[in-house]
């Protein structure tokens, strides 16, 4: 027990002294114990909680804004189209009710030239004006139908975001309810609470930023990874209509660092069908796990999903990993490699990359 609260003496210590100094947590200092790692854990997650439910409440009353201006649209296009319904009705009456024949008749009747282009002459600017108001009216009824729709949609997307936020709420709870009890059953609450302030203040200060500055530095460099696999002989080999691109995580890292100088400290290899971003620079540790898959929509691309993000050893919650995959594009596009192929496969296997192409649309 003694060497316990040593430890997290030590640690509290340095968090203060990081937080006076606003330099970074350091990411060589003593592992600290099992179960206050865990609790750091469950209080970082606790703020990524906080801030995706923030995330989703604002996509709840940013779709609900959408939702009541739809809906006044559509009654105001509504009294429009009205008048419009009536006008193509009263065209259609016309052509229903004999007003043809009498037009017919009016050609067939004409005593002269001029009165014949006359005739015909009021008859054509009568039909085209039909014409172009059962078009006005189509038109318009197209839109409200498409209007209807997107609010319908809009309805059911505010629908699962309302779930989502539910979802986030209830896990909040739970996961503080699991803070609370662990702290009190700690026997040192008061120095625990203070450890999680400090590390919660230094996240959202300093660690969330350094996450994303990484992140930002992938997604830039994977813009110009095109360029590099056709510059680099043996990546790209052909047979018929099917192509196959291998990189290995020796070229990848190659390519990082000449693309963006942190790379330098920082190792991505390709293992186990996962590639895997390790490595610290003596301010913060990071190590970001996961997997390509081919998508198709809305193009066909090569994307990379985060599985694991840990962050000066303390593992962060999906809804971070979701939110980085929102905000940062790490995937590969192979049509801007080469045009009018696609991705049919990608694996990873013993230290390579392989992706499986094929001349598509």
């Amino acid at each position: 027990m003694r060497r316990w609260l040593i430890a997290m003496f030590v640690a509290l210590t340095m968090l203060i002294y990081m937080s006076r100094s606003v330099a970074l947590l350091p990411v060589n200092a003593a592992p600290l114990p099992e179960e206050t790692r865990k609790l750091l854990e469950k209080s970082l997650s606790v703020v990524e909680l906080d801030r995706e439910i923030d995330r989703i409440s604002g996509l709840k009353n940013k779709t609900q804004t959408e939702i009541d201006s739809s809906e006044k649209k559509l009654a105001e296009q509504e009294i429009a189209i009205a008048v419009q319904r009536e006008k193509a009705g009263r065209v259609l009456r016309s052509y229903y009710m004999g007003y043809k024949d009498f037009w017919l008749s009016a050609l067939l009747n004409a005593n002269s030239l001029p009165e014949l282009i006359r005739v015909w002459d009021t008859m054509d600017m009568i039909v085209q004006s039909d014409h172009n108001t059962m078009n006005s009216y189509a038109n318009d009824y197209q839109q409200l139908k498409k209007g209807y729709h997107k609010l319908q949609q809009d309805k059911e997307d505010l629908a699962a975001v309302a779930s989502q936020l539910i979802a986030q709420r209830e896990r909040i709870i739970a996961l503080q309810s699991e803070l609370d009890k662990a702290l009190a059953a700690s026997g040192d609450q008061q120095m625990l609470l203070k450890l999680m302030d400090e590390l919660q203040a230094y996240w959202k200060n300093v660690g969330l930023y350094e996450v994303k500055q990484h992140f930002k530095a992938i997604a830039d460099a994977m813009r110009n990874l095109p360029d590099f696999v056709k510059e680099t002989p043996g990546i790209i080999q052909s047979s018929g209509l099917k192509t196959k691109l291998t990189i290995t995580d020796a070229q990848l890292n190659e390519f990082l660092r000449k693309e963006d100088k942190r790379f330098n400290d920082f190792a991505f290899t390709f293992e186990d069908g996962l590639l895997t971003m390790e490595g610290d620079n003596g301010n913060i540790q990071v190590k970001i796990q996961g997997r390509y898959t081919v998508e198709n929509e809305p193009e066909n691309a090569i994307r990379f999903h985060v599985d694991k993000l840990i962050f000066n050893g303390l593992e962060l919650p999906d809804t971070t990993r979701a939110d980085l995959e929102r905000e940062f594009d790490l995937g590969f596009y192979p049509q801007k490699l080469i045009k009018y192929v696609k991705a049919q496969s990608v694996e990873i296997d013993n230290g390579k990359l392989i992706v499986q192409l094929t001349i598509g649309g």
